[in-house]
């Protein structure tokens, strides 16, 4: 990019909201952002990176500018609809333009139909100071994908007088990076895969059991399930890059994704002999006490990658050819955390506290009781990599929590996520001073000790923190000043400080 785009780019990021207008045009919200990152270090700071749907860059300096046009729901009517545009420029991103939403949703009393790109967050978390979730977080940019179901839990009026509330969805999609993985392993060792048209599972059942009228008090579980599938496997040659295998794409391999079997004559191996494709998962447990004034949440998730780390029992055969059972404790592994929230104020109004340990993954090794190595039912899970898939990534950006660092921190051209044993300790918490004031603090420390495959000599740990200030002034109406400092002092990914600044302007477009 030459010097006179770069300098166009930093000047329209302050000229730009200047120039957003009304229209008169229905009842649609408008929004446009300029953002820009400046720092010195190996990358720009861990919370200036992440959680940002991907709309990040590790790069030291970059700048962003995005404008969207969005029709949400009217919760009065029995039948509405909704929809989305989001657009982004970039400098020094992994691309100089996404289409970062672009979506339209149906709505009839519950129940939803979703279609294209749209921002989601972690379920049962905190959207701005949770660290996200084991599974899914607003790490990485959105996949397309189609979505049915029910989005807020819907109280079922037959059972029980209406103590029991449900929701859930299920969906496919196709991840969009098949470029930036293209480009990205240009540069890795010859032998290397990548897999480019992937497709996308995903379902979630809810539960919550509580009626604010009787008690204060309500429980909430639910399991969350992912699915990788289809795709095309390269594998770099000196050459140039080949396609080593066509994975099936069929019908019956979306049935496979939703039930998960095992892949057919195609599939690979690995597919035949466990379920088709990069399954994982999660279960959530979470008890709730609202009153008034103020509420608390203490929840839990444990992650899964496998049948023995869903339900801590499998089996394996000996040589004699007999099934032999091994229990164990997968418990070990999860995500703890607590939410307080005080609205009336105002020095704190939400804090959120997380621990996560992923050290176990069913230990280092299982056998059964007379210690034959035959069969061996788990251990070693590796949590979100895969012989295939490289990692449960979109765009180099690790779609779990990001403590379990992206692949886009590698040194080496790879995609997977070499560090996922960890331990990690999170607190993020927000205030509003005043009605023009608000403000956000992260601070998070972690542990790191690579993998069972490739342990680190030593474990090495980060501190990362960031601290956020917006100002929106009464006399200008839908704009808002946001401000960021940040810090991380780690071996891992560096000794990284910067800041970030940005400026937005939001409004309705009206027909009056």
């Amino acid at each position: 990019m030459s010097l006179t785009t770069k300098w166009t780019l930093l000047i329209l990021m302050f000229v730009l909201p200047v120039q957003a207008q009304k229209s008169e045009w229905g009842k649609i919200r408008y929004e446009v952002q300029s953002e820009a990152v400046l720092s010195k270090g190996e990358h720009a700071p861990f919370w200036l990176v992440s959680n940002r749907h991907g709309l990040s860059s590790l790069e030291n300096n970059s700048v962003l500018l995005s404008a969207g046009l969005q029709r949400d729901f009217d919760d009065k009517r029995g039948f509405t609809w909704a929809y989305g545009l989001e657009l982004a420029g970039t400098w020094n991103h992994s691309a100089p333009f996404y289409i970062q939403q672009l979506y339209a949703d149906i709505k009839y009393n519950c129940w939803e139909l979703s279609i294209g790109s749209k921002e989601r967050w972690s379920e049962g978390k905190h959207r701005t100071l949770s660290g996200g979730g084991l599974t899914f977080s607003p790490n990485a940019r959105p996949i397309p994908q189609i979505r049915f179901g029910i989005n807020e839990y819907t109280t079922v009026p037959w059972l029980f007088n209406g103590w029991v509330h449900v929701k859930g969805h299920f969906s496919y999609g196709r991840q969009t990076d098949d470029n930036f993985q293209r480009t990205h392993m240009s540069n890795a060792p010859v032998g290397s895969r990548y897999v480019d048209k992937v497709l996308f599972h995903e379902k979630t059942a809810f539960l919550k059991i509580g009626k604010p009228s009787r008690t204060p008090f309500s429980i909430e579980m639910g399991l969350e399930m992912y699915t990788q599938f289809g795709g095309r496997v390269w594998e770099k040659r000196p050459d140039g890059d080949i396609i080593r295998h066509e994975l099936p794409h069929s019908y019956k391999e979306y049935l496979k994704a939703f039930i998960p079997l095992a892949g057919g004559s195609e599939s690979t191996e690995m597919d035949q002999s466990n379920v088709n494709g990069n399954v994982l998962g999660s279960l959530h447990l979470a008890l709730d006490y609202t009153t008034e004034n103020w509420s608390v949440r203490a929840y839990y998730e444990h992650y899964y990658e496998d049948h023995s780390g869903l339900f801590g029992l499998d089996y394996h055969y000996n040589r004699e050819g007999e099934k032999t059972w091994i229990t164990y404790l997968p418990w070990r592994d999860g995500l703890f955390g607590l939410e307080l929230t005080v609205p009336k104020n105002r020095i704190i109004n939400t804090l959120v506290y997380e621990f996560i340990t992923s050290r176990s993954q069913s230990g280092p090794i299982l056998q059964n009781p007379s210690g034959d190595m035959m069969g061996q039912a788990g251990g070693k899970d590796w949590y979100y990599n895969h012989s295939y898939y490289q990692s449960w990534q979109h765009w180099g950006m690790s779609i779990c929590n990001p403590h379990t660092l992206s692949p886009l921190y590698n040194k080496e051209a790879n995609l997977t996520m070499p560090y996922q044993r960890i331990q990690s300790h999170h607190l993020g918490f927000n205030g509003t001073p005043s009605k023009q004031l608000e403000y956000r603090v992260m601070v998070s420390w972690t542990k790191h000790w690579g993998s069972y495959e490739d342990p680190l000599p030593t474990p090495l740990t980060q501190l990362s923190t960031m601290g956020e200030i917006s100002f929106s002034p009464k006399s200008w109406k839908g704009w808002k000043f946001t401000g960021a400092i940040a810090y991380d002092h780690s071996r891992l990914i560096g000794n990284n400080f910067g800041g970030m600044i940005s400026i937005c302007k939001e409004g309705w477009l009206s027909n009056k």
